[in-house]
């Protein structure tokens, strides 16, 4: 993308397939088509494809069958700011090889949980529980009357109810206790291995899996679940066979596409070469890499891991998984769009482009990507993209200051792209798109860390690791929802120098 090419904002944000049959016109000068839209409690609901997203209906002008009037994603009409035109340049700066795609492992589907409307489930609920509190008293007393069923219940239910509430640690202990009491119950092992996982345990929930699966050997449900487990823990050739093994009991297009793509990236493993340090695991190709750049790539990741821990006041608990690519192959395996320059997936994937010494653009790319990983963790996958995309870009660092002059009208005269629509992934957007949306994490996270300091932010993803919905942690932390927040990132933009 030119440095000099001229982005307006009203223009950025339209989405132009053709299958698709309304548009949504917000009051901010923003098209979007979809595929199907409806009023929800306040909120009009709509789909892009398969994906379901939301904004407040307050936001919205009105509603239109087909699609909206085609647009240049660069089109030169200029946003009028108190009568005078404001054309918007926000890709003049820096090129930004940091823009990542997606944060996070693959997850475990949920097996079936107790029915805690049925009159056993609930009875014994109220027996486990003070209030709203597990009572590990009471689970003691049941476990010590030798009542293996009861005891298997009461801890299994602890453990779910740990997990509807973000406490995959506790969960974890009493799936254990769970187990003891009946070693051979499938269902106990896959809740167990989920709740591993959540925590980045990705050996044990594997090996917890593979337990399971010697006892339903014919399970593609425990298949796909195993390969999922081993992928995430850098197991890719035992993951591809637990895949291939679940499709020829039960073929689907998930597993499908996981299959092929673990294939490709396997392709790349048998030819790389691994290197480790205290946290880290990196794949790398000798020709491509000398030992000083990977020791270099090593040494900076170590650097920013200590960083991050200390702001954050997290430290993951596995290794972290970074693979080196040519650019070539990093376009084949990931399938990135073109505008992303790197993609964490739970694995830190990096072209490196034909570099070959560390410099500041690659150090700025690692430190984002691994500020990835861990919001990943910390906020057990539930992290939103724009508060994921601002912290990484504020860690790298850069600052606000260069966007602004362009974004402070926006937000102050609500033109701004809508947080509720910047919680999704930023996948659907062109270059342009991408370029604002990105612009405005990162103004966001930073007005909140001046404000209300790293500490509250952490606060409020831990909140959204919880189960809260992100507008309803921004209050908290913050008494601000998302209205109030756009004056104030205007406010703190127009005042800086």
């Amino acid at each position: 993308m030119s440095r000099t090419q001229v982005v307006t904002f009203i223009a950025l944000f339209v989405y132009t397939p053709a299958a698709l049959a309304d548009t949504i016109y917000l009051k901010s000068g923003i098209s979007i088509t979809v595929r199907k839209a409806e009023e929800k409690d306040g909120q009009l609901e709509y789909w892009v494809g398969d994906d379901q997203y939301s904004v407040p209906k307050s936001d919205v002008l009105k509603i239109e069958a087909g699609d909206a009037p085609v647009t240049a994603s660069h089109s030169a009409m200029p946003i009028t700011t108190n009568g005078a035109s404001a054309i918007i340049d926000l890709t003049h700066r820096e090129p930004s090889p940091t823009l990542a795609v997606q944060h996070e492992k693959l997850k475990l589907p949920l097996p079936a949980g107790p029915r805690q409307n049925d009159s056993y489930w609930s009875g014994l609920r109220d027996r486990i529980m003070v209030r709203d509190t597990i009572d590990d008293i009471r689970l003691a007393e049941i476990e010590i009357k030798h009542d293996l069923r009861t005891t298997e219940n009461a801890y299994f239910l602890a453990g779910v109810i740990e997990m509807e509430r973000g406490s995959a640690a506790k969960a974890s202990g009493y799936f254990e206790h769970a187990i003891a009491a009946k070693p051979d119950e499938v269902n106990l092992l896959q809740w167990h291995a989920i709740s591993l996982a959540t925590q980045g345990k990705y050996p044990d929930a594997t090996y917890e899996l593979e337990r399971a699966t010697t006892l339903k050997p014919d399970s593609a449900e425990l298949l796909r679940m195993l390969g999922t487990a081993r992928y995430d823990a850098d197991r890719t050739a035992d993951a591809i066979a637990s895949w291939k093994r679940a499709m020829e009991i039960s073929p689907d297009p998930a597993t499908e596409r996981l299959l092929h793509k673990a294939e490709r990236e396997l392709q790349v493993e048998e030819r790389s070469s691994r290197k480790e340090s205290r946290h880290f695991t990196l794949h790398y190709q000798g020709k491509e890499t000398g030992p000083e750049l990977q020791q270099e790539i090593l040494t900076s990741l170590e650097t920013g891991y200590q960083d991050l821990s200390s702001q954050l006041g997290y430290e993951p608990s596995e290794n972290i998984i970074v693979i080196l690519y040519t650019q070539k192959e990093f376009m084949d395996i990931t399938e990135a769009p073109s505008w992303a320059g790197a993609l964490n997936d739970g694995k830190l994937r990096i072209p490196l482009g034909g570099i070959t010494a560390m410099d500041p653009e690659l150090e700025r790319n690692l430190k984002h990507e691994l500020t990835h990983s861990f919001l990943n963790y910390l906020g057990r996958g539930r992290c939103p993209v724009w508060l994921n995309e601002g912290l990484a870009q504020l860690m790298e660092p850069r600052s606000a200051s260069m966007y602004a002059r362009q974004l402070s009208p926006l937000f102050l005269q609500r033109k701004a792209i809508p947080f509720s629509i910047l919680e999704h992934s930023f996948t659907r957007f062109s270059n342009f798109q991408a370029e604002v949306a990105y612009a405005e994490s990162l103004s966001a996270v930073e007005y909140l860390r001046s404000r209300y300091g790293m500490g509250e932010i952490v606060r409020m993803l831990q909140n959204i690791a919880s189960g809260a919905e992100t507008e309803q942690a921004l209050q908290r932390s913050t008494g601000l929802d998302y209205s109030v927040l756009q004056d104030r990132i205007g406010d703190y933009l127009a005042h800086l120098p």
